[in-house]
């Protein structure tokens, strides 16, 4: 089955079926919002949360990375909020993983907070 994402429809009309049917596209039906889909074991409705400080304050702005433990795969990227903070979502219950935090400014070494267990 194709997809055509360069058209979508959604809210407020009921779509017609035959036109649809012309487009050769899929119907997917809305997903109630938070809800996540996995499509694979390292993915599920487990999260990781943290912050990021430099020398004792928040640091807004750092590009974060979450890894499977296991065999080293990149699973999120992110970058730290205002406040320092950063979550990674989506990820299996139970699953070991290890998180790097890289400095923008090239000044200090990246810093990695290891065996994280998804909740």
């Amino acid at each position: 089955m194709l997809f055509n994402y360069r058209r979508r429809f959604c809210g407020g009309y009921t779509p017609d079926p035959e036109i649809i049917q012309d487009l050769k596209v899929a119907v997917i039906p809305r997903v109630k919002e938070g809800m996540i889909l996995s499509s694979n074991e390292n993915q599920g409705t487990g999260r990781i949360k943290g912050s990021v400080k430099r020398t004792g304050d928040n640091y807004a702005g750092v590009p974060v990375c979450c890894f499977r433990r296991s065999n080293r795969l990149l699973l999120w990227e992110t970058t730290s909020k205002n406040d320092g903070s950063y979550e990674f979502r989506n990820i299996a219950v139970g699953l070991e993983c290890f998180v790097v935090a890289f400095d923008p400014n090239e000044e200090y070494n990246a810093v990695i907070s290891d065996k994280v267990v998804a909740k």
